[in-house]
């Protein structure tokens, strides 16, 4: 290979590409929380005083208090609650939403194993997202009840859910690793 031929080298292309967002169930719980508390502040601040809160339901301090009230569970959704995995020949990267606000990478290098599973969310895990067991164990996902679990070479675990997970678990299994040869 020729000086001008590594110049020239592109990154590796993604050969696995997913994304994923969170269970409606889970923006439906947020829009009832934030209705919830939306109401308990308004009632909390006006003491019930039905003629006090129409009088004010236009005022400055209610306009910013909606705004913030909508806008804090838009940003929540933008910046968290999409899960994207993407892996290459020699890497996998999952992260977490539109501005990636966490993201792990995996050298194919550091793979011991990998295995398509089923698991208990709530169970296992605590819930979707980010999340990290009490042995160690952590997890990466975002919906479902399935996924490719890696065993690395310094024998943590991570679980990284898919709903294509066959599909992932393929890939990982034909990337080369240096102790293969």
């Amino acid at each position: 290979m020729s000086v001008s031929s590594v110049a020239t080298m592109q990154p590796a292309a993604a050969v696995f590409h997913e994304e994923q967002y969170f269970d409606w169930k889970v923006y439906a719980l947020i829009g009832a929380l934030e209705v919830l508390c939306g109401l308990a502040i308004l009632g909390w601040t006006h003491r019930a005083d039905v003629a006090g809160l129409v009088a004010h339901a236009w005022s400055l301090e209610f306009g910013l208090a909606l705004a913030a009230g909508l806008g804090l569970p838009f940003l929540l959704i933008v910046t968290v609650l999409h899960m994207t995995t993407e892996a290459t020949a020699d890497l996998v990267t999952v992260w977490y939403g539109w501005v990636p606000i966490y993201r792990r990478t995996i050298a194919m290098a550091d793979v011991k194993t990998c295995e398509v599973v089923d698991y208990r969310p709530l169970v296992d895990y605590g819930g979707w997202g980010v999340r990290r067991r009490t042995d160690g164990d952590r997890a990466l996902t975002a919906r479902g009840d399935r996924g490719v679990r890696l065993t690395l070479n310094d024998g943590s675990r991570l679980l990284i859910g898919s709903q294509r997970p066959e599909e992932l678990a393929d890939l990982l299994a034909q990337s080369p690793r240096p102790d293969a040869a």
